[in-house]
């Protein structure tokens, strides 16, 4: 099976396909010379079949995985050998496209022979249609040195689709190992509780009907267990989840600034507790989400204040002022369930700039001392 990371690989990009079209446009230069030098049907007919399978040829092949190039290489270069010692010496140009695809699509050794295979061929080729010296040089001159600028070319594209490769691949182990970690912290969490659990329940079991009291202290016993590990797994979870403030603010940062409204941020070193700081990540998420989605700002700002009796955070823009609706357990509604569940508080209302200004303050935010 093939991986998700090789398929996009092989996927060429649509400006890719464009660079490559708009190349073979350039095709139009001998056809033109062709068309003015008095062409026998023979000579058109040739031309008429070969351009269009050139093109073919070229297009599946530098757009292709470099494993299928070679044949379609071949085909480009028979190509031009016969259109040029039958129709015209001007279609040896047809050796450029051949040797650009060559030097960028092999890599290691490949290329560099492919380039002077070909270019030796094109001078074959030049030599026997006895041109004039001028137009031997210049074609065979351009065949090899548009081929060694596709060469360097060619070891920067293939480096940059290595390190896109590299970067997806870890990506992807980052998600496992997080994955992973997340495993084995509900393992470490739940393992001896469940196996508690499990012995108890089976000690209970043995216990009825007996001695109904003792089996009835094993069940409120079990009970007791497992409210303690679902709170564990509740806990775990959460903080799996918590988003962080440092974290919220660069999302804001990036999400506005892609919107075209301009952030400024006052936010002193702060020194906060995981749950104050977490309301607050979310204050920065909902005050981002409601500026893009209801104000049609141009300028927002947020700033972090502390003081003694706690830390809060105030989003304020220049925007048409209205309060988002809300609906239970989402929106301004759920950060307020969120605020007071850890003692803290919400307001909304209209902002010195005429716009909409959220401010929420949660306890125990400290100040640190900037050194």
């Amino acid at each position: 099976m093939t991986s998700t990371t090789e398929t996009t690989s092989r996927r060429a990009p649509l400006w890719a396909w464009a660079g490559a079209i708009f190349g073979l446009l350039w095709l139009g230069v001998p056809l033109a010379e062709f068309a003015g030098s008095d062409p026998s049907g023979v000579q058109i007919a040739l031309v008429a079949a070969g351009l269009p399978a050139f093109a073919y040829l070229f297009l599946t092949g530098v757009m292709g995985p470099p494993g299928r190039l070679l044949p379609r290489l071949a085909g480009m270069v028979a190509i031009a050998v016969v259109l040029t010692l039958a129709a015209l010496d001007g279609w040896a140009l047809m050796f450029v496209w051949a040797a650009s695809a060559a030097a960028a699509q092999l890599s290691g050794r490949a290329n560099v022979l492919a380039l002077l295979g070909i270019t030796a061929i094109a001078a074959g080729t030049l030599a026997l249609t006895d041109p004039d010296s001028a137009v031997f040089w210049a074609i065979t001159g351009t065949v090899f040195g548009t081929g060694t600028l596709w060469l360097l070319l060619g070891g920067l594209l293939r480096t940059n689709r290595e390190l896109r490769e590299a970067r997806a691949e870890l990506a992807e182990m980052a998600v496992a190992e997080e994955r992973l970690r997340f495993a084995r912290d509900l393992h470490d969490l739940l393992g001896h509780d469940l196996s508690l659990i499990a012995l108890k329940a089976e000690l209970a079991g043995k216990l009825l009907p007996e001695r109904v009291d003792d089996a009835a202290t094993e069940v409120s016993q079990i009970k007791d267990l497992t409210r303690g590990a679902l709170g564990q797994v509740r806990e775990a979870v959460d903080g799996y989840r918590r988003p962080t403030l440092a974290g919220e603010l660069a999302g804001a940062r990036t999400a506005l600034e892609a919107a075209g409204i301009e952030l400024s941020v006052d936010q002193p070193a702060l020194s906060l507790d995981p749950d104050s700081e977490s309301v607050l990540a979310w204050t920065v998420r909902e005050g981002a989400t409601n500026v893009l989605r209801h104000s049609s700002a141009r300028h927002v700002a947020i700033a972090l204040r502390s003081s003694a009796a706690g830390t809060e955070v105030e989003i304020s823009d220049d925007g048409r002022g209205e309060a988002p609706a809300t609906d239970a357990g989402h929106g301004l509604e759920g950060l307020r369930e969120r605020a007071l569940a850890i003692g803290g508080e919400v307001e909304v209302g209209a902002a010195t700039t005429g716009g909409f200004r959220l401010r929420v303050s949660v306890p125990d935010g400290r100040l640190e001392t900037p050194r």
